[in-house]
């Protein structure tokens, strides 16, 4: 596995993929092409990138640091997971800079303590620029 990983420390899940530690297993055990990372783009055009678990096997991704901060089991969860973290940093800030939103809470391995993975977010207080979490 990549040892470039850096781990968001309230990583966003699909519906699927809610079991953290198994996740983490599936990384550690090797081919996955059903698991999905979304990890915070390496350049300034995109917004989030989505990476299938075979492809950090490859040379070019071991060299990379890779800002995980979402896991699916599938490509359309992904998407859909991604598309809700988007509309979050939108509705939060007023802009889709999901990087800025999250800030640099990151880890080298994933925490798992037990609560909810989800961020869930009052669209009320996420006016003026003030989002809060709600747990």
């Amino acid at each position: 596995m990549n040892n470039n990983i850096r781990w968001y420390r309230s990583l966003y899940l699909g519906r699927e993929a809610q079991n953290k530690k198994n996740i983490w297993e599936k990384l550690e055990d090797g081919f996955h092409p059903r698991l999905y990372l979304l990890v915070l783009p390496s350049n300034r055009v995109n917004v989030l990138e989505l990476l299938p678990q075979p492809v950090l096997s490859q040379s070019h991704y071991r060299k990379l640091p890779l800002y995980v901060v979402g896991a699916a089991w599938t490509k359309t969860e992904a998407m859909e997971l991604a598309g809700e973290l988007v509309m979050e940093a939108y509705r939060a800030t007023g802009k889709t800079n999901v990087a800025a939103y999250l800030g640099d809470d990151f880890l080298e391995h994933p925490e798992f303590s037990g609560r909810d993975p989800y961020r869930k977010w009052e669209p009320e207080s996420a006016k003026g620029g003030n989002s809060k979490d709600v747990m």
